[in-house]
């Protein structure tokens, strides 16, 4: 024979404030979580403007390559003359 388990309000009050607790832990670990990884991004972008800063004069291999072309031709052609 089965036994019916009632369940009190109050009872099922204090499992759903212990649930809300756990609930709150957590939360609380992703909150800190967060500020921690913003913090790592912030990092991360003050790394990226520098190299940015560091790259705004810097000539690109394929650029350098065309140009130093151009330059060997416009010496024969001045050699020519």
């Amino acid at each position: 024979m089965k036994k019916d388990k009632t369940i009190t309000i109050e009872t099922l009050a204090g499992m759903v404030q212990k649930g809300f607790e756990g609930v709150d832990k957590q939360f609380m670990v992703t909150n800190e979580e967060i500020r921690f990884l913003g913090g790592k991004i912030d990092g991360i972008e003050m790394e990226l403007m520098d190299i940015k800063k560091r790259l705004d004069n810097v000539v690109y291999r394929h650029e350098y390559e065309i140009l130093k072309e151009r330059v060997v031709l416009l010496e024969k052609k001045i050699k020519l003359k």
